[in-house]
């Protein structure tokens, strides 16, 4: 945990002695990456504080969806398998 911390620091304060127009582009950047990874993780301990009985009144199905959108805006998605039927039955 402590790494992340400090590689949050040195971007931080890459940002800073960057000029203007880069430093809005890094915070930018920064802001756009650090908001889905904040709602995943919330999501993802709120979901679990549920499942374990510490949430009583949750609603799992708007967590789970919350989950489901920023893993994909990640590029992660599940993949169904298509069943082919067979020919044999006709």
């Amino acid at each position: 945990m402590e790494h992340k911390v400090l590689f949050l620091l040195y971007l931080l304060a890459e940002c800073i002695l960057m000029d203007n127009k880069s430093n809005k582009n890094a915070i930018q950047s920064l802001f756009i990456n650090l908001v889905p990874a904040a709602v995943l993780t919330w999501s993802l301990a709120v979901l679990t504080a549920s499942y374990f009985g510490m949430a009583k009144s949750v609603d799992s199905a708007f967590i789970s969806s919350l989950v489901t959108t920023v893993l994909a805006s990640y590029g992660i998605t599940k993949v169904q398998e298509k069943k082919e039927k067979d020919d044999k039955d006709f």
